[in-house]
């Protein structure tokens, strides 16, 4: 979530005022200036009395009244009258609601028979009653879900302004500048006729004055009181057509005179408005959810509540956000703490209103967390599954949990998936902790027949358990016949090429070869057969399933050999592994000029350093073990456990010491995968340290790379870290070859046991029926779910790849149990079938403390000045849903955007007062000359 979702509404109206006024403060400058008009009107007055002691009453009041007029239009000069538009800009209330959706949210809600999960609860708030509906009548309303990232999502956005306020389209603009001006105005030709009018009565009085000029002095005494009068009502007609003319004149301001009279066709005079007047108010699209039970479910591994809340108060203006509801059981297990987030709520007065779903007591509840079994198993070779257990609701708990097993049933179009075994091969009873501890339980079984099967484990739970879903987790496995049949090739007899080779010999499910390329004829090693060369033949290297190298000499291997090497990667799904040493690696790397290098250099996933050698970019005979550097990648490869779960496995990866040297990399190819850097800070190349660890898909085969032969420094922990390293290894790269299905090609994904949320990248390599690439645009596979949905994965052709009929897709994990995805070729008679298995768990920080956080919610809601709602059994939604709307009180916020002053207003003001100005100075001026004043 990177931007803030607002709506605003405006009112534009039009303001008219003294500019001047606003900037003269202090009481003594106002005081000043109406002493100061005092005296003007007052010496006016007092000087045309004076003036006109002689001549009749009404010629004396109408000089005055001119004189004033001129001074009242001096001080609309001063006071500089302005017109502006201003703009009230409104924005909406808003709450947020923020819910909850990691997997805590999955137990149930109380120990209840029958009782609804949390999730469920949330989702029937928001989707089965009037909550969303009624806020959105007051508030601009934001749903978002948050969980295991670090921002939540939005998932539906409604509402807006109250009823009753207005907006930018509809508002009345005071001014009169509708767009539905009549053609005409009234009152500007009113008075443009009383300035007609008025210029008559000029002429008349002319024409009186001349002739009282020739009268007797009784006659003119009579004739001036007439004239006097008649003078008196040419200044009000020209002064109110003046004004009324003028006034229409400034006001619509954006039409001609002529046009405003009726002389000239209507046509608008325009100007440039300021951008922040012309700003319109972004008004967001709604996003409406269609499934609550969908948006909310609980899939994520964390609940990061202090990130939820302080994301959005980063990203929504806190003096319009009526408040924050939080949906959530309150335990906090990742990301920023509560408290921080409550400081800053604090700090914004924005309050938090949480509600607390499930209970405060935890429900009773045993559930299959997780399910280890091999994918292959050889006929009348033991093999053990374990199983994970896991049980709330504060009593221990004695449970049987039972091994099932028989055939895979499933039909290749999906049918019969969710058919389990149900044959009980075994069966134990074991007590497991009601306060969330993990109970790890094991099996062993022993297969008798060749072919594809299913096992599950299966708990009896207690008669309070409160969900049966999770009381089951199956797997598929395959019992065959064949060996693995491993090529191990060396430059030199280094400890790790003996210390594997000895490994692989002894282990009973491989078939070693190996060549020693600088072994001299007789000599002894433990191997099923001794090679004096590299295969030269397809039907040879054909038969390996995988090839490790230590440090080999490539100059030794013809390039007709490379090139049969690059066919049993690519479209064979062979396997290889490579580990750098210091004395042959850089040798091949100076041959710049054979044809070899190129070749060579496709198999790693990684590039090197220009100079290459050991010594040089990379490090030989290092004095200080610096440990590995492991990336989140490595937690999910399955070959780096070196014991039975990946947290101990780290630690036992920390504690052997590290390693000393490593070859010279430049940096991991983009197609790569990265598990572990070397990690002195002084071997830096850039921002980056050097890669150790990094495997990629060459095709349908895998390719991993070993920035040293250090491993065997693991034996001095334990014997058992080594074996088990190279074992998983071995088998994990020639997974391709194993899992072959057909001969027309292979189906790979790139991490087959996964956490619930996590993406699985799906990679095949297929031909057509000729046994050429297949060049469809697209090939759908079918994945099979725990839950027996079974959903689409689309894959397409990978870009940039040089192999035609390479393909690629993801898809994403979102409940636990085995998942098998089945990808089907040609038609009925001639249909090749490809499988590949993913194994899902759900996290275990999630489940670990089931009990509703009723203190900590309460805290957040007390310190943030919000109410704190327990969504218990007893208490139904509406009331529920009535309190919450009571609560969260409206709150808007209005901002005035002042505008600027219209300036054709200002030009055409001026232009009426001078006009104005002008006429009563000149009428004044005749006046005085008729009756012979100075």
């Amino acid at each position: 979530m990177t931007e803030t979702i607002t709506q605003s509404t405006a009112t534009q109206k039009t303001v008219y005022e003294f500019a001047r006024a606003a900037t003269i403060s202090g009481w003594w400058w106002w005081a000043l200036l109406v002493v100061s008009l005092g005296l003007v009107v007052f010496g006016c007055i007092r000087f045309y009395r004076r003036d006109t002691a002689e001549l009749s009453r009404s010629v004396s009041l109408t000089l005055i009244a001119l004189r004033l007029v001129t001074i009242i239009g001096l001080v609309f000069f001063f006071f500089d009258f302005q017109r502006r538009t201003q703009r009230e800009i409104t924005r909406p209330s808003e709450v947020v609601v923020l819910v909850d959706t990691s997997q805590s949210m999955s137990l149930a809600e109380s120990d209840q028979i029958g009782s609804q999960t949390r999730a469920q609860r949330a989702a029937a708030l928001l989707a089965d009653h009037e909550l969303l509906d009624d806020l959105a009548k007051q508030h601009r309303v934001n749903v978002y879900g948050f969980g295991d990232a670090a921002e939540p999502q939005l998932l539906e956005s409604r509402g807006g302004m109250p009823a009753g306020v207005g907006s930018a389209d509809t508002a009345a603009d005071d001014s009169g500048q509708t767009t539905g001006d009549p053609a005409i105005s009234m009152v500007a030709v009113f008075g443009l006729i009383l300035v007609g009018l008025a210029a008559a009565l000029s002429i008349a009085s002319l024409l009186v004055g001349g002739l009282m000029t020739g009268g007797g002095e009784a006659k003119a005494d009579g004739s001036q009181e007439r004239l006097g009068w008649l003078l008196a009502a040419t200044a009000a007609t020209l002064c109110a057509g003046i004004l009324l003319c003028g006034g229409s004149y400034c006001v619509q301001s954006t039409r001609t005179l002529a046009s405003l009279v009726g002389l000239a066709p209507a046509k608008e005079v325009t100007e440039s408005v300021d951008s922040e007047s012309a700003e319109q108010p972004d008004t967001p699209e709604s996003i409406k959810v269609l499934d609550w039970s969908e948006a909310v479910a609980a899939s994520a591994s964390q609940s990061r509540i202090g990130d939820a809340i302080t994301t959005i108060l980063a990203s929504h203006d806190p003096t319009t956000l009526a408040g924050i509801v939080v949906m959530t059981d309150g335990q906090n297990n990742g990301g920023t703490n509560v408290g921080s987030a409550m400081a800053t709520a604090r700090r914004s007065e924005v309050a938090v209103y949480p509600i607390g779903l499930g209970s405060s007591q935890p429900p009773t509840n045993v559930r299959v967390v997780d399910l280890d079994a091999p994918k292959r198993v050889y006929p009348n070779d033991k093999f053990a599954i374990a199983a994970v257990l896991q049980g709330t609701g504060g009593k221990p708990l004695d449970v049987t949990v039972e091994l099932l097993d028989g055939l895979d049933t499933t039909q290749p179009d999906g049918t019969n998936s969710a058919n389990l075994p149900t044959e009980v091969i075994d069966s134990q009873t074991v007590q497991i902790a009601g306060d969330g501890t993990l109970a790890g339980v094991k099996f062993e079984l022993e297969p008798e027949s060749v072919g594809r099967r299913r096992l599950a484990i299966r708990v009896i739970p207690p008669k309070a358990d409160q969900n049966e879903k999770d009381n089951l987790r199956d797997a598929r496995y395959e019992v065959v016949a064949r060996k693995l049949r491993v090529l191990t090739i060396a430059g030199g007899p280094t400890r790790e090429y003996r210390f594997v080779r000895n490994l692989l010999y002894r282990e009973k499910s491989i078939r070693l070869d190996t060549w020693l390329q600088t072994g001299q004829p007789g000599i002894s090693q433990d191997a099923d057969e001794l090679l004096t060369q590299f295969p030269s033949t397809a039907a040879e290297l054909f038969e390996y399933d995988a090839i490790a190298m230590f440090d080999p000499d490539w100059t030794a291997i013809p390039a007709e050999s490379l090139e049969l090497l690059d066919r049993w990667i690519s479209s064979q799904a062979g396997g290889l592994i490579l580990v750098g040493g210091p004395v042959y690696h850089s040798r091949w790397l100076r041959l710049r000029t054979d044809p070899r290098v190129a070749r060579i250099a496709g198999f790693f996933p990684v590039t090197f350093s220009s100079r290459g050698l050991m010594a040089g970019s990379g490090r030989q005979g290092g004095e200080t073990a610096w440990p590995l550097e492991f990336t989140p990648e490595a937690r999910r490869a399955e070959f780096l456990w070196v014991t039975d779960d990946p947290a101990s496995s780290f630690e036992a990866w920390d504690s052997f010491g590290g390693v000393y040297d490593y070859v010279g990399v430049k940096a991991a190819k983009p197609v790569a995968k990265v598990y572990a850097y070397f990690s002195d800070p002084t071997s830096r190349i850039g921002d980056t340290l050097p890669v150790y660890l990094a495997s990629q898909f060459y095709g349908a085969g895998r390719v991993y790379f070993q920035g040293s032969g250090e491993m065997w420094r693991m034996r001095r922990e334990s014997d058992a870290y080594f074996d088990s390293y190279y074992t998983k290894l071995v088998r994990w790269v020639s997974e391709g070859r194993l899992m072959r299905d057909s001969n027309r090609g292979v189906l790979l994904v790139d991490n087959p046991r996964a956490m619930v949320g996590d993406s699985i990248t799906v990679r095949a390599v297929l031909t057509d029926e000729q046994f050429e690439p297949l060049t469809v645009p697209e090939v759908k596979a079918k994945l099979l779910t725990p839950s027996g949905r079974i959903d689409d994965v689309r894959l397409t052709p990978v870009e940039g790849e040089t192999r035609a009929g390479t393909y690629s897709g993801r898809f994403v994990v979102r409940e636990a149990g085995n998942h098998e995805l089945r990808l089907t070729l040609g038609d009925a008679l001639s249909e090749e079938l490809f499988r590949q298995n993913v194994q899902v768990r759900l996290p275990t920080i999630e489940l670990e403390r089931p009990r509703r956080n009723d203190e900590e919610l309460l805290e957040l809601a007390t310190t943030t000045g919000g109410r704190y709602w327990k969504a218990d059994p007893e208490v139904t939604n509406q009331l529920l849903v009535g309190q919450i709307n009571e609560t969260l009180l409206p709150q808007p916020q209005t901002t005035i955007l002042p505008g600027t002053p219209d300036s054709i207003f200002n030009q055409r003001r001026n232009a009426t007062l001078l006009w104005l100005i002008a006429s009563v100075l000149t009428m004044e001026w005749v006046i005085r000359r008729l009756h012979r004043l100075a």
